[in-house]
């Protein structure tokens, strides 16, 4: 594989544990138990995933395996398939919230017509907003 190619399954990869709802590689890692170095290789782009890897990846961050590996699900188009996941919130805190705001505002910007982003925006925000009402 190339560079180019190395680079966008990383980049796709990383796309999609801030999707889900993962702020770091840390908070990922940590959740599902993987290897630390191993997470981070293919996430960096130091080392390509195979199939069973984007498998694993994919059901944990709700996008398919085909887009994860090449950038195309199954139909040939070039989007996440993102599910809502009950778990995108895990975590969240008064602390850890603005961090996720941030990261999915990044994400907008570089993709303005990408609606999960939106979606996943609203999400945090709200969920934002709860836990400040809750503190007062």
């Amino acid at each position: 594989m190339t560079k180019m190619k190395k680079k966008a399954m990383n980049s796709r990869l990383r796309e999609s544990r801030i999707a889900a709802g993962f702020a770091s590689a840390t908070e990922a890692i940590e959740y599902y138990g993987w290897k630390n170095s191993t997470y981070r290789a293919h996430e960096n782009g130091q080392n390509n995933f195979n199939v069973e890897y984007a498998t694993l990846y994919a059901k944990a961050y709700g996008v398919s395996a085909s887009w994860l590996l090449m950038g195309e699900d199954s139909e040939g188009e070039v989007i996440a398939k993102r599910q809502p996941s009950k778990s995108s919130m895990k975590g969240c805190s008064l602390k850890t919230c603005p961090d996720r705001i941030r990261a999915y505002a990044v994400l907008l910007k570089d993709e303005p017509q990408n609606i999960s982003y939106v979606g996943k925006l609203l999400d945090c925000v709200q969920n934002y907003y709860e836990l400040l009402q809750r503190s007062k």
